[in-house]
């Protein structure tokens, strides 16, 4: 590079009055030639090579579903769900019973916990006499010994659900009326959304009536549901009378012969008895379509309101003659052990149990799941 320069310089100093072309033509051949010096001795190092990026392998004869993460099933959903339950009251227990011998320090502290616990005074007082006179047989813990307790309380009406009811196959003879009732807030309707939905999934033919004419954008809310779901609404004018959809429900799932008719009914006060009256009204009108419907009259109860919901369930059970439970929001809260008391002292069993706000967060109740997953015994 320096003897070019060199030559240009030699070059201006031969011309005596270099034109400005002169300077033009001699500056162009400078850039050439530093390009091609460029060129020639420094090639370009950073320019990026097209790479094909490789493809994870797959056998070719790997099944698909090999290729997806397994879904969680139900029975850790539910463990998962009724963690605050556990770690705020039956966590606390277990961690007590790591002894085999109870002293009398263990058993006020095991007291004190178990008031908080929502199951009834009687039920307390008599699974501490029953800890307190077991001898544990080799391999029993504590906290096994307190579900086979609580189980004997509820098999009894646990035994009596039909659950052939809610499992739909080709032989299923509908339809058959469900009516859902409770307070306000206890999830009726989300609930009766997830319900047809997960009756729809099974093949079958699903009819449901609003008969929340009362409030506000209750109908549109359970439109949005169905509409989802795939399945027929029912519906009537806002303020319209309740008694008169649920018939007209009814009528409607015996005419294209569908396989259930789900009823929803508007939330109320179990202490206010013209309401409940009202309620008994619909569920008598709805025999004059079908003489045995409703089938089943569910109750909905929220698992935050605790032993009041034991209350609220003895005022339905009065009116309706109940023939179940479903138990709702057991995520969102530490009093799912008052799921016991209710079913013990009632008598009426739990047909479904929530534990959060999608489809598959609502399933059939299993006895032995929910105890192991409220005592934090796994599977």
């Amino acid at each position: 590079m320096q003897n070019i320069a060199q030559s240009i310089a030699d070059f201006l100093k031969m011309t005596q009055m270099p034109t400005m072309i002169d300077y033009l033509i001699i500056v162009a051949i400078f850039v050439l030639l530093v390009i091609t010096f460029k060129n020639l001795f420094y090639p370009t190092k950073n320019k990026i090579a097209h790479t094909e990026i490789p493809k994870p392998a797959v056998t070719e004869n790997a099944p698909v579903e090999a290729l997806v993460p397994a879904k969680e099933t139900w029975e850790k959903r539910l463990f998962k769900g009724l963690g605050r339950t556990r770690s705020e009251v039956w966590g606390k227990i277990g961690s007590i019973l790591g002894s085999k011998k109870l002293d009398d320090a263990m058993i006020d502290e095991l007291e004190e916990i178990l008031f908080t616990s929502d199951l009834s005074s009687t039920l307390v007082e008599e699974l501490l006499e029953n800890l307190k006179s077991v001898n544990l047989a080799e391999g029993e813990d504590h906290l096994s010994h307190i579900k086979s307790f609580m189980k004997n309380k509820m098999l009894s009406s646990q035994e009596r659900v039909n659950t052939e009811l809610y499992k739909f196959d080709s032989n299923f003879q509908g339809p058959k009326v469900i009516m859902i009732v409770g307070v306000n807030g206890a999830g009726k309707t989300t609930t009766i959304g997830k319900l047809s939905t997960k009756l729809k999934s099974q093949g079958a033919k699903v009819v449901v009536g609003a008969c929340d004419t009362f409030r506000a954008a209750a109908v549109e809310q359970l439109e949005v549901w169905c509409n989802r779901a795939g399945v027929e609404i029912v519906k009537a004018a806002e303020g319209s009378d309740p008694t008169g959809v649920a018939y007209d429900a009814v009528a409607k799932a015996k005419e294209i012969n569908a396989d259930y008719c789900i009823i929803d009914t508007a939330g109320r006060l179990h202490t206010k008895s013209n309401l409940m009256d009202e309620l008994a009204k619909t569920k008598k009108v709805m025999s004059k379509v079908l003489p045995d419907a409703p089938h089943e009259t569910l109750l909905v109860l929220d698992a935050i309101t605790g032993q009041n919901a034991l209350r609220q369930a003895e005022e339905f059970n009065k009116s309706l003659s109940l023939t179940g439970l479903i138990f709702t929001k057991c995520d969102g809260s530490s009093k799912a052990g008052s799921a016991v008391s209710i079913v013990q002292s009632l008598d009426v069993p739990i047909v479904y149990i929530g534990v959060g706000e999608d489809v598959e967060d609502l399933d059939i109740f299993n006895l032995d799941h929910f105890l192991n997953a409220l005592l934090g015994i796994e599977a």
